[in-house]
């Protein structure tokens, strides 16, 4: 009773009377009494929202390996072997072995299948989905690449009207089949109003599809490519940017327009097929448009948000499986007469990665919770999830950055994983993330986030408190209010009311009320919507604030060690200090807004004992492969 009773404690403390489920059960059957508690946190499932290593003896990854897909992932990759994985890396070489895989066993039909068309009786659990997101990098982001890709190009068909498509499409998910998401084009790249792809009138009832798509992911295996157009009149000119949009399904072995596939060699995830193809003259009937005019732009919005939100998990395990393999490489190396983890400085790079990583993991699972409990009342998740897709990705590559100065050489040596890690960390922000973009969506949402709401929204439960089944969300399926204006939060500083014995959660709250003050008077001496680098800069801002609120959050859940929370935070309130400086210098000299910018800018506390507390956590995790509660650091709200 005594774990039941701290767990309450624990969980109280993170988020008040909200965060119980709490029920008591009276039955008589001998004269006892049955008591049965729910919690929004068990003690099994916090450890999941620890960085952790799938390496053989570690016990970190045990809730994970739980699911049988991610222990056949596991198994998979292991009987594989790293050797193998690289040289189908030095070979641009197609992994059919493991499509061959998940076929047999299922796997992307168990993530992807909606509970409503299943044949099979899966639903869309994206807890699941996500750790196996995780699971599938820590090994093979190339391999995970095809999954992701899967996904965008399924989604747009579970939110059509189109039920006979979508039946189909289900079939050839549950027969292991692959989908891609044909919409970039090489000359206009993000600019989709600038693409030539057109759709016409071809008779009385069929269209004729031309055009040109490239950096599609599986257009070389994809049983079903979601092809996106514009709609033009049969002897009309080209597309114009004022045409609308058209989605339709096109079979590539039963269209002999379907030309002139070829692979684009890229930096990292070399195993998958990222390509360019031609379609000529492909006429289709009705039945295969997904989605027109509006519809199709929404789709496409809703699909873009939720699928592109995935990738954060996939920075998550790149990172994880570096970090395990950087900290075995350093126990290792002997230099100057002693063991490179007790170099002072090593060991402060190590901790600081550390720290990032656990910051990106908690961030990036408390943001599934709102996704998880997203509603046409709740729609904080659309916030989150540019956070997610602008924010994540790029911590990802600031961790590979410091464990790179750790290793020295050894990160280049191509028969690591390390190696290939530092390229593909690169390719999410960069390629897949358009992190531009999401900094500046991230900006529209400054009033709201800040504004008083009389009826404040509560934070959701958390799905790792949640030991069944999770389940599928339908208003994914439905057509989204994407207004930022409209959108609801809670106060924002409430987050860290847990946290507020650690003295930099308490410095950065300072930079928080500084920085909204700035909102409340700065923005009228220089309208933001006028300069897209001024849009970005505040996005930077906000997307930290964020970053930061969720965090907490889930530091809370996770009862993180007040030692990790300090070091986590030091680096929060560093990197709003230093957007702050760069967001700044946007304004004119001696304005009022560079003064009240300048309040936003802090020094950390650094501490040796903080340092040092969380080097101990560490090893014990990489090292003995121990739980985070054994490694002896004190967690907030605990005594």
């Amino acid at each position: 009773m005594s774990k039941v009773r701290r767990a309450l404690h624990g969980a109280r403390n993170a988020f008040g009377r909200h965060s119980l489920a709490f029920s008591l059960a009276a039955t008589d059957g001998y004269g006892g009494r049955h008591v049965n508690v729910e919690l929004s946190v068990t003690l099994v499932s916090i450890k999941a929202l620890y960085p952790l290593s799938f390496d053989v003896g570690s016990r970190t990854a045990l809730d994970y390996l739980r699911d049988s897909g991610i222990r056949l992932v596991a198994e998979f990759f292991r009987d594989k072997g790293l050797p193998a994985l690289k040289q189908e890396d030095r070979d641009d070489g197609w992994y059919q072995d493991w499509i061959e895989f998940q076929a047999k066993h299922g796997l992307y039909a168990g993530l992807l299948s909606p509970k409503q068309d299943s044949n099979r009786g899966c639903q869309i659990n994206i807890r699941k989905l996500t750790r196996f997101a995780e699971a599938l990098a820590y090994f093979s982001p190339a391999h995970g690449y095809s999954l992701q890709v899967s996904f965008l190009g399924l989604f747009p068909i579970l939110l059509s009207d189109n039920e006979a498509l979508k039946k189909e499409a289900i079939a050839v998910l549950e027969a292991g089949g692959l989908f891609a998401f044909a919409v970039s084009e090489k000359a206009h790249g993000s600019d989709l109003f600038a693409n030539e792809f057109t759709v016409r009138p071809a008779g009385t009832s069929d269209q004729r599809a031309d055009g040109e798509k490239y950096y599609i992911g599986n257009a070389n295996s994809a049983s079903i490519i979601t092809v996106l157009a514009k709609k033009v009149a049969a002897d009309g000119p080209s597309a114009s940017k004022r045409a609308p949009f058209i989605f339709f399904a096109l079979r590539p072995d039963k269209s002999p327009g379907f030309q002139n596939v070829r692979k684009i060699r890229t930096l990292g995830v070399r195993g998958a097929f990222v390509g360019e193809f031609e379609v000529k003259g492909h006429q289709f009937p009705e039945s295969d448009v997904i989605s027109q005019g509006r519809d199709a732009w929404e789709s496409l919005h809703a699909t873009v948000n939720l699928g592109k939100f995935f990738l954060g998990f996939g920075a998550v395990g790149i990172c994880e499986h570096a970090l395990a393999e950087a900290i075995a490489h350093m126990r290792q190396r002997i230099l100057y007469g002693k063991c490179v983890t007790e170099m002072p400085h090593i060991r402060a790079t190590v901790v600081n990665a550390y720290a990032r990583l656990t910051a990106m993991k908690l961030y990036a699972y408390r943001a599934l919770d709102y996704v998880q409990a997203s509603s046409r009342h709740d729609r904080r998740f659309l916030f989150f999830n540019a956070v997610q897709k602008a924010k994540v990705s790029t911590e990802g590559v600031k961790v590979m950055g410091l464990l790179s100065e750790c290793i020295g050489a050894r990160g280049f040596e191509t028969e690591t994983y390390f190696e290939s890690a530092l390229r593909e960390v690169l390719m999410i922000p960069g390629l897949e993330g358009s992190t531009h973009i999401n900094y500046g969506l991230t900006a529209q949402f400054l009033e709201p986030y800040f504004a008083d709401f009389e009826e404040e929204a509560l934070p959701p439960k958390s799905l790792h408190g949640v030991d069944s089944e999770v389940e599928e969300n339908p208003y994914w399926m439905s057509g989204q209010d994407r207004d930022a204006r409209t959108v609801r939060f809670g106060h924002c500083l409430r987050a860290y009311r847990p946290l507020r014995s650690v003295a930099n959660v308490r410095a950065f709250v300072q930079q928080v009320k500084s920085f909204r003050q700035f909102a409340a008077a700065g923005l009228a001496e220089l309208a933001p919507s006028a300069d897209m680098g001024l849009l970005v800069g505040i996005g930077k801002c906000l997307a930290n604030i964020a970053f930061a609120q969720l965090v907490a959050e889930n530091c809370a859940v996770a009862r993180i060690p007040r030692q990790t929370v300090s070091i986590i935070f030091q680096a929060m309130i560093e990197d709003l200090s230093t957007e702050a400086i760069h967001l700044s210098a946007m304004y004119p000299m001696r304005s009022t807004t560079r003064e009240l910018l300048k309040r936003v800018v802090r020094v950390p506390k650094m501490s040796p004992r903080h340092v040092e507390a969380v080097s101990r956590l560490i090893a014990s995790r990489y090292v003995a492969g121990t739980d985070p509660e054994e490694s002896g650091a004190h967690s907030v709200g605990t005594s």
